[in-house]
This record gives C-alpha cells, sequence and structure tokens, in this order.
C-alpha cells in the first residue's frame, strides 16, 4: 500500500511540473498590450502554450537581411489593431529562417519567400501561409482573417453576396480580397479595384446616416477614399465631428493624409493640373486649418507655378526655394524630378540636372540611388 501511494505520489509531482512548466511559460508570455507581443519561446514551447491558451501559433518566419521584414517590425506589428487582432488570437513567435532551428522549420513549411507568415494550429496542422507583407495595418489584418476563416473564403463569400447578404464584415472582406487580387501578379488588374471601390460604393449608398457614421463602417472611409473630390470623402468631411468617439481621430487623420497627398500629387504631376478641382483642395486645407503651421505655403507655390508651364520660371523657384519646402515634400518632388521636367526643353533639363548633382551632398544613399534615376532620364545618352 506503502509503495503504491509513493508511486501515485511521483506520479503527481510530475504532473504538477507539467503545470507549473506551462504555466510559469504563459506568465512569461503575457502579450504586451498595444502592439504584437513576439514571444520568446521555441517553436515547441509555443505549441505547449497555444493548447493551454486555446490559441493557434503565429510564425513570422524572416532573415536579417530581409528589408521587408523589418519594415513589418517597424511599421506593422506595433500598430495597436494589429497587435490586437494577433495577440486575442495567436500564440506569436519570430523565426530567424537562417538560424537554430529555423532552416529546419522554413523547409517543413515550405517557405520559399521573406517574410512569410504561417499559421498552424497546436496539431501542428498549418490553417494558413501568406508570402509578403504590407504597407498598411487593416490590410495586413484583413489578408490573415481571410486566410483562417472558412466563412470567407472567395466561394464562401461569393455565395454570401450574391444571397443579399450587406454586413460590414462581408464586404470589408469581399472587397478586400479584390483588392488583394490587384497586385497579385506582375501586371496589376485594376478591374479588380473598380470591383472593389463599386461595391464599397453601392454598399455606402444603401447605409442610414447612423450607419454610416458607425464604428463598423470605418474601413469604408480608411481604405476606399482617393482624394477630397471623391463624393465619400465629401460626406467624410462634412459630418465629421458626428462620426462615432471611437473613430473620430481615425476620420480626422484620414482627412489630413488625402489631402496631403491631394497636393502631392500636384507637386509631383502625377495628376494633370486642373485649376477648379486645385482650388477645392486648396480651400480645402485652408479651410480646415491644415495649413497653420505653413506645412503647405511653399508647396502651393510651386504648384501654381508649374501650373503656369513656364518650366525656366518652374527650374528659377526650384534653385531659390526648394529648402523651404517641408521634408516630405521636398523628397518626393526630387524623386519626380523627371516626370516633372519631362515636356520642358532641353536648357532647362541641363538645369534640373545641374540641380540635382548639387543636392547629392545633402542625400543618404538610398536617396541618391533613386534619384541618381532621375538624372539619368534628365540627362539621357547626350550627356
Amino acid at each position: 500500500v506503502i509503495k503504491i501511494v509513493f508511486v501515485n505520489i511521483f506520479k503527481l509531482r510530475d504532473v504538477m511540473k507539467k503545470i507549473f512548466f506551462i504555466l510559469l511559460i504563459v506568465m512569461l508570455s503575457v502579450p504586451a498590450l498595444a502592439q504584437t507581443n513576439f514571444r520568446d519561446v521555441t517553436y515547441k514551447e509555443a505549441i505547449v502554450i497555444a493548447r493551454a491558451e486555446k490559441k493557434q501559433v503565429f510564425i513570422d518566419f524572416y532573415t536579417s537581411w530581409c528589408g521587408p521584414c523589418k519594415m513589418m517590425m517597424k511599421n506593422i506589428f506595433p500598430l495597436k489593431e494589429v497587435g490586437n487582432y494577433l495577440n486575442a488570437k495567436f500564440v506569436c513567435i519570430k523565426i530567424d529562417a537562417e538560424k537554430g532551428e529555423g532552416p529546419e522549420l522554413a523547409k517543413r513549411y515550405k517557405v520559399k519567400a521573406y517574410p512569410t507568415f504561417v499559421v498552424i494550429d497546436p496539431e501542428e496542422k498549418v490553417l494558413m501561409t501568406k508570402e509578403g507583407g504590407d504597407f498598411d495595418g487593416k490590410e495586413f489584418i484583413g489578408s490573415i482573417d481571410r486566410r483562417i476563416d472558412p466563412n470567407k473564403t472567395p466561394e464562401r463569400m461569393q455565395q454570401r453576396y450574391e444571397n443579399g447578404e450587406r454586413t460590414a464584415d462581408l464586404i470589408s472582406a469581399y472587397a478586400g480580397l479584390k483588392m488583394e487580387e490587384v497586385y497579385k501578379n506582375r501586371q496589376p488588374d485594376m478591374t479588380k479595384k473598380e470591383e472593389a471601390f463599386k461595391m464599397v460604393q453601392d454598399y455606402f449608398d444603401g447605409l442610414k446616416d447612423k450607419e454610416r457614421l458607425a464604428e463598423e463602417n470605418l474601413f469604408i472611409y480608411t481604405t476606399y477614399t482617393e482624394s477630397p473630390a471623391d463624393a465619400i470623402v465629401r460626406y467624410m468631411i462634412a459630418n465629421r465631428d458626428k462620426f462615432a468617439p471611437a473613430i473620430r481621430s481615425n476620420i480626422s487623420d484620414r482627412i489630413k493624409e488625402l489631402y496631403k497627398m491631394d497636393v502631392l500629387n500636384y507637386l509631383t504631376a502625377r495628376i494633370p493640373f486642373n485649376q477648379q478641382q486645385y482650388d477645392i483642395v486648396k480651400k480645402g486645407v485652408m479651410d480646415l486649418g491644415l495649413n497653420k503651421d505653413g506645412y503647405y505655403t511653399t508647396a502651393f507655390r510651386f504648384i501654381e507655378s508649374y501650373s503656369k508651364g513656364d518650366m525656366d520660371a518652374f527650374m528659377t523657384l526650384c534653385e531659390k526655394e526648394y529648402d523651404q519646402l517641408n521634408d516630405d515634400y521636398k523628397s518626393s518632388l526630387m524623386y519626380s524630378f523627371a516626370n516633372v521636367f519631362a515636356n520642358a526643353d532641353e536648357a532647362v533639363k541641363k538645369r534640373a540636372a545641374k540641380f540635382i548633382r548639387h543636392s547629392f551632398l545633402d542625400m543618404d544613399a538610398t536617396m541618391i540611388m533613386f534619384v541618381a534615376q532621375q538624372l539619368m532620364q534628365l540627362e539621357g545618352k547626350g550627356y
């Protein structure tokens, strides 16, 4: 009897050790607030934690030399919405595909590009594989969600849509899928973008004011707006103080971003100059108080000079006032110099090329590499 008791005690002790080990790992891996919590544990330990927390495992396969991997770590994973989504659903780990257990796991999960994101269940069954990062946190979340939710497969979403479902969850996911397909191949398929925007516009048109201002429909304004001239953006601006309190700052930030992009498009000649549309943009900037710190003042002067078509005068303005542009617009203009001066005569192009050469001293190596391409286009074979 005594022997049986001692055997059971030792068995109980072993069980308690395993439970303690699991709890210890879980306690040391409590998710950080407002950012993605990549836990400092091994692959096997992550599986143990996932079973304990009833979650799946999110694996970020990366390398030390991968630029997009670093971009994700710097710009996407620290975002609150990304952290909240990933921490709630997954035990997140990072695996260097070239070190330690990385090579073997990368081979096992057929990793061929970086970054590659893999989601597995606690039984190590692959639920999702996604190659490449995203430049937008919400788009990244959406791409993950569509891959792991059986109700959001392309076939299922099409069925739901054709059956008349018009919920924020479906429209956001289905339109997001079409946007992801735009750049699926080397040649962008802009028809997919048109389909996505039309889907969202139709959905927006069918909403009542209360629904348009609700938090669940924030995706409409942050993803499917491109210019202050858009009808949806005009509605957003007119009703900016009526949106649900939780998203008002998002709406405000998006409005500022749209005006900034429109001014940039005029400054870099990405869009043809249209006096009426430009006046609307400029008036909006001033009426909304977006130029209180003079952020746009010099840019407006450049755009209005360029619009007159006198490229010699515009080049003179660049030589005199380029340094007065804000940093964002300075670099953007320099990256677009060849396009801006595409229709200038050869004498002005020579001045533009000379201006670039004199500016190299103030550039970092990355900027020099891109601006050098502008120089080559301006100088051509004859210089």
